[in-house]
């Protein structure tokens, strides 16, 4: 059975925000949506902007999880780009080889891309976002890290992930789970042989006075559709692939990828994932709480 560790550090987050606005297939999803990518974007000049969108291709597969998990010091991103700089070609390859990634031979180099860009986006944009994320996401992971009783580590991650199942395996030993605010409400995995890095969508700023909660909107939007709710009656009750929802709805694979996501940002399905294999099945806990939900925004 694996064990789960819970970890922030602000460099985690000034990634999770970088990736969410250069990932353009994402924007659609994301509560930020492309209003925040249109005023983060214009904090650049046009010709940063290419070299983010050039460097962000060349490190596509590069994590840097590892690394910031591995930082024996201060992670703040000035504290972590100081060691992660300073890192010979050998201790890069050594930490990569640790957690059995893929190691290009040209790791350097694609470090240094990565310095370069990340500095950018602290200037431009990372080192004035609002202190309150920061704080919110600190005091999630102390609050998640104190829910861990030392039997109950698949619970813990399935409630902070909101639904997703992972399964024991041979080869996994530990999961990191780590609190992200940018990429709100998407959750996020870079899956090793012995190591899994999941990063979690967490609402840590309260909405304007008056206005409903983030994952009350998620919730009904999700269940005002038709073809959503045609998915979760295919689900009540059993486990399908995404292949079987496909073939069942009679949509196009994209059509019912969108369709899954909301549902998963909503808390409506369970993701059950053993190595390669992924299903879904119906999420009760979500529709039993939206009574509750309603009734608290009604009266409050």
């Amino acid at each position: 059975m694996y064990k789960v560790e819970v970890d922030f550090a602000p460099m985690y987050e000034c990634i999770a925000s970088l990736n969410a606005f250069l990932w353009k297939q994402n924007h659609n999803a994301m509560d930020g949506g492309k209003l925040w990518v249109r005023e983060v974007q214009a904090r650049f000049a046009p010709v940063q902007l290419q070299r983010m969108r050039e460097i962000i291709t060349l490190v596509e597969d590069f994590s840097l999880a590892p690394y910031i998990w591995s930082c024996p010091g201060d992670r703040s991103v000035s504290g972590f780009m100081h060691w992660f700089e300073d890192l010979s070609a050998g201790e890069l390859f050594e930490i990569a080889g640790r957690f059995g990634q893929s190691v290009p031979s040209n790791l350097a180099e694609l470090r240094n891309s990565t310095s370069e860009i990340l500095r950018a986006w602290d200037a431009g944009y990372f080192s004035g976002i609002n202190p309150e994320i920061l704080e919110g996401l600190s005091q999630e992971a102390e609050a998640r890290r104190a829910m861990l009783n030392g039997g109950n580590d698949m619970e813990v991650f399935e409630q902070a992930t909101e639904g997703m199942r992972l399964y024991p395996a041979e080869q996994l030993k530990q999961v990191i789970i780590i609190p992200q605010y940018h990429p709100r409400p998407l959750v996020t995995s870079a899956m090793y042989d012995e190591f899994v890095f999941t990063s979690y969508s967490c609402d840590v700023l309260p909405p304007e006075e008056g206005r409903p909660a983030p994952a009350l909107l998620r919730l009904t939007r999700a269940l005002s559709d038709e073809t959503r709710l045609y998915i979760l009656r295919l689900l009540a009750g059993k486990q399908l692939n995404f292949t079987e929802i496909v073939k069942q709805v009679g949509l196009s694979k994209s059509t019912i990828h969108y369709h899954l996501i909301a549902l998963r940002a909503a808390g409506l399905v369970i993701v059950h994932s053993s190595g390669k294999s992924v299903s879904y099945s119906l999420r009760l806990e979500a529709l039993n709480n939206l009574p509750h939900q309603i009734g608290a925004y009604l009266e409050s």
